[in-house]
C-alpha cells in the first residue's frame, strides 16, 4: 500500500524533525542542488528568476510547459466518479439565489456546502465567513489601529498609519455618511483611500474610466476587492459555473499541491520540481491556478535582500505622504505583467481551448487570494507578536509581514485597475493586457 507507506515515512520524519529542530525549509534549499562549474550551487526558485528579470522567454515557456503537464497529470489520476459535481454547486446556487429573490434574508457565507466552498478553492470559508473571514479581519484590524489598541514598534508606525487608511477609513467613512453603509459610497471611499495611500503605477484613468461612472458589472468590481462586501462570494461562485467548457468546472485531485507557487518551485532550463505539499484536495482546474497566477505578484513581497530581509517595494513621499514604487519596482512590473500575460495566455488556449470568459474568473481569483494574504500576513504579524508590547519586544523586523501586506493590497488593485475595470478591452503600453476580446463578450458579461 503506497499510500499507507508514505503516510509511515511522513509520521517518522515528523518525530524526528520535532526531535531534531530541523527546519525544513533549509532542507528544501537542497533539492536539485547542482554542479556548474566546478562549482555546487542552489537550485533557484522560479519566483528568483521572476524578481531578477530572468522569467522570460524559453526558460517562461519552459515553466508554462510544466504547469501545464502537471495539470493533465493530475487529470488523469482523478477518479471519474470525483470528476463532476458542477450541477450539485449549480443547484445549491440557485437555492440561494432562489431564497433570497423571496424575501429571505441575505445567506451568510459559513452556511455554503463544504462541496461548493471547494468549487472555488475554498475561498468562501476561508475569506468571507462572518466571523473568522480574512476580510472580516482586515476590517477589524483597521478599527484597532484607529483606536490605539495595537502597540506599534517604530519600524512598524509608517506601514501601519496606511494599512488604517485602507482598512479603516474605506468602510468606516461610508458607514457615517450613508445609513447602512451603502455598497456604492463605500466603494467610493475606498479608492479614496487607496488614492490617499499609494501613487498607483495606473490608475483607472489610464482606462479611460472616468470616476463618474458609476455603472456596475456583475463579475469584475470598479472598486477594490476588500471593501465589496462579504456576499461578493454570491457572484465568485455564480462565475465560476457559468463557463461552458468541461475543464473549467470539471475538478481535478490535487495530489497534495496546495500552493503551487512560483516560490514553491525550482525551475531550471531541463526541470521544475514542486516542493510544498498540503493535504490532497478536490476542485476545478481554474480553482487549482489560483496561487500559481497570483503568485506572479505576491511573491515580489518576499524577495530577499543581501541581508536576507525582505525588500520594501515602496518608498514614501515627503510631499504628499503616499506611498510610491521604488525605481526597481517600477523597471520590474512591467516584465513581471508581460510574463503573466504569456502566461495566462497559453494556459487559456492550451487548457480551455481559447475560451476567454476563463480570463475574468481566473483574473477574480487572483485579486481576491491577494487581499486574503494581505490579512495572512497581518495575522501572521499578530501571532509573531506584533501589536502586544511585551512580546514584541523580543521580536525584530516584524514589520516586513506589514510592509508584505502592503503590497499584496496594491497588488491586487493593479492588477483590478488593468483588467477587471469597465474598459478592460484597452491596451496599455508597457504590455498587451487582456488581449483581442471582443465587444461581443463584454455584453455578455454585463448583467
Amino acid at each position: 500500500d503506497g499510500y499507507a507507506s508514505l503516510i509511515a515515512f511522513v509520521n517518522h520524519l515528523q518525530r524526528e524533525q520535532e526531535k531534531n529542530d530541523w527546519k525544513i525549509t533549509l532542507a528544501q534549499q537542497t533539492i536539485g542542488r547542482h554542479v556548474r562549474d566546478g562549482e555546487s550551487r542552489s537550485a533557484m526558485t522560479a519566483s528568483s528568476l521572476l524578481a531578477r528579470g530572468e522569467l522570460h522567454g524559453p526558460l517562461l515557456h519552459h515553466l508554462i510547459d510544466s504547469e501545464i503537464q502537471v495539470i493533465r497529470n493530475l487529470q488523469l489520476l482523478t477518479m471519474p466518479e470525483e470528476v463532476d459535481v458542477a450541477d450539485e454547486v449549480r443547484a445549491e446556487y440557485e437555492r440561494i439565489v432562489s431564497c433570497q429573490k423571496d424575501g429571505g434574508p441575505k445567506m451568510s457565507a459559513e452556511r455554503v456546502s463544504k462541496c461548493a466552498n471547494h468549487f472555488v478553492g475554498k475561498a468562501i470559508h476561508k475569506n468571507f465567513h462572518p466571523t473568522k473571514g480574512r476580510f472580516v479581519m482586515i476590517r477589524k484590524f483597521g478599527v484597532d489601529l484607529r483606536r490605539g489598541e495595537i502597540h506599534l514598534k517604530p519600524k512598524e508606525v509608517v506601514p501601519a498609519k496606511h494599512l488604517e487608511t485602507l482598512f479603516y477609513q474605506a468602510w468606516e467613512r461610508a458607514d457615517v455618511d450613508v445609513d447602512g453603509g451603502n455598497q456604492q459610497c463605500k466603494g467610493a471611499h475606498s479608492v479614496r483611500a487607496m488614492e490617499e495611500t499609494f501613487n498607483m503605477f495606473h490608475t483607472d484613468s489610464d482606462n479611460g474610466n472616468d470616476s463618474s461612472d458609476r455603472n456596475e458589472q456583475h463579475h469584475h468590481p470598479h472598486h477594490p476587492m476588500f471593501v465589496m462586501g462579504m456576499d461578493q462570494w454570491q457572484s465568485l461562485l455564480e462565475l465560476s459555473l457559468s463557463i461552458e467548457h468541461p475543464n473549467a468546472t470539471n475538478r481535478i485531485w490535487t495530489c497534495g499541491l496546495t500552493d503551487g507557487g512560483l516560490h514553491n518551485m525550482f525551475l531550471s532550463e531541463s526541470k521544475m520540481w514542486l516542493f510544498d505539499l498540503g493535504e490532497p484536495n478536490l476542485e476545478p482546474i481554474p480553482a487549482f491556478l489560483t496561487k500559481f497566477l497570483m503568485s506572479f505578484f505576491h511573491t515580489l513581497g518576499m524577495e530577499e535582500d543581501a541581508e536576507g530581509d525582505w525588500v520594501v517595494r515602496f518608498e514614501q513621499d515627503d510631499a504628499s505622504g503616499k506611498l510610491r514604487l521604488t525605481e526597481r519596482t517600477k523597471e520590474l512590473l512591467p516584465r513581471v505583467m508581460e510574463a503573466f500575460n504569456i502566461t495566462m495566455d497559453r494556459i487559456i488556449d492550451e487548457l480551455f481551448d481559447g475560451e476567454e470568459r476563463i480570463r475574468v474568473l481566473l483574473l477574480r481569483y487572483v485579486v481576491t487570494q491577494l487581499i486574503s494574504d494581505a490579512a495572512f500576513c497581518i495575522e501572521k504579524w499578530r501571532i509573531k507578536g506584533g501589536g502586544d508590547e511585551q512580546r514584541s519586544e523580543h521580536q525584530y523586523f516584524l514589520e516586513k509581514w506589514l510592509w508584505r501586506a502592503l503590497w499584496d493590497v496594491y497588488a491586487s488593485e493593479e492588477i483590478r485597475r488593468r483588467y477587471l475595470t469597465r474598459t478592460i478591452f484597452r491596451k496599455q503600453q508597457e504590455c498587451r493586457d487582456l488581449g483581442p476580446l471582443g465587444l461581443s463578450l463584454l455584453d455578455s458579461l454585463k448583467e
